[in-house]
């Protein structure tokens, strides 16, 4: 049984939508706002997360990207939205949020519970865009190499997999630190093996890139691994922890960038219009049109109960009116405002 929390303001929808998985066998928790969804979803950990798109308090984008800041949450969930708003520009925000699929509206429930099904299994789901730097790369590629201005490790990406970084390779680095003189216990300790792990990859960065991290040379004289947590740390820019604190520089400068552009912006100019370009509203006639959008919106609102209407799509275009016109009664003046 899939774990979900459907995230959506509009209780009305946020029903009809958590009411639906769960006959589709899914464990669904419901969550009325985007602090509630990010804290439940910390603390529960579901295979997917749903988030309705339109928010007026808070942004969605904004909550996904700060639920994939979270590496236990990017390791074990996937966030799904539900957007009226699908431009190419608008899939590429998602996509660099680590929101893993973008879904129209109006919904297809049908489609959504196909998809919701693959996400919970994690099985593969194009993502909304393609994020690559420099055209290095597919899909969620984030290529750069040693000292440029983006994120990740390109040379590791064929360097850490399980066809390098297997029992052979380990059972190498274990004989080659015994070469060197230290001291090899195969019951490590976790410290042991992160250390282990350490050298392993600076060998590997070494083999890549041509790096000049330290060598097992400079380890002759070390007397245990546990002594490798000083030893292992890279001399010069060419080791592992100097390259990703030159990226995170690097990513610094550029956010530093982008938000200097942004505050330097000059607002939009408002122009008011002068008492002879307005026109005058009946008051009997914003009164007829108050009266009627309420008939409608209650209207709309008995239809979207659950088990009122049985054609899913329907329910979902409807609970959509329903909110629409909820909005149209809240920008309405009142009739002495005219």
């Amino acid at each position: 049984m899939g774990k979900i929390i459907v995230a959506d303001e509009n209780q009305g929808r946020r029903t009809l939508l958590a009411s639906t998985l769960e006959r589709e066998g899914f464990d669904v928790t419901r969550a009325g706002t985007l602090r509630q969804a990010e804290g439940t979803a910390l603390a529960v950990m579901p295979e997917v997360v749903l988030i309705d798109g339109e928010w007026k308090s808070g942004d969605a984008i904004d909550a996904a990207q700060r639920l994939m800041g979270d590496p236990e949450f990017a390791f074990k969930c996937r966030i799904v939205l539900l957007s009226r708003t699908t431009t190419p520009d608008y899939m590429l925000v998602a996509a660099k949020a680590g929101i893993h699929e973008v879904i129209g509206k109006p919904v297809d429930m049908k489609q959504l519970v196909e998809q919701l099904w693959k996400h919970s299994r994690k099985q593969f789901v194009p993502p909304p865009a393609d994020v690559s730097i420099d055209s290095g790369g597919g899909t969620f590629d984030v290529a750069v190499m040693a000292g440029g201005g983006g994120w990740a490790l390109p040379m590791l990406k064929g360097l850490v997999g399980p066809d390098r970084i297997n029992e052979s390779f380990i059972n190498e680095i274990l004989v080659q630190m015994g070469e060197e003189g230290m001291e090899v216990d195969l019951d490590l300790e976790a410290t042991d093996l992160s250390n282990l792990l350490r050298v392993a990859l600076n060998r590997l960065v070494q083999d890549g890139d041509e790096a000049t991290g330290p060598s097992f040379e400079d380890l002759k004289k070390t007397k245990s691994l546990s002594d490798l947590s000083e030893q292992s740390k890279p001399a010069s820019s060419g080791g592992m922890e100097s390259i990703l604190e030159q990226q995170a520089a690097n990513i610094a400068n550029q956010i530093e960038s982008k938000m200097d552009d942004i505050l330097d912006e000059a607002p939009e100019k408002v122009a008011l219009l002068q008492d002879d370009y307005l026109e005058r509203i009946d008051p009997q006639v914003l009164r007829m049109t108050r009266l009627t959008t309420e008939m409608v919106h209650e209207l709309m609102w008995d239809l979207g109960r659950p088990g009122a209407v049985a054609d899913i799509t329907l329910m979902t275009r409807i609970e959509d009116a329903t909110e629409m016109l909820g909005d149209v009664l809240t920008s309405l003046p009142d009739s002495e405002e005219e």
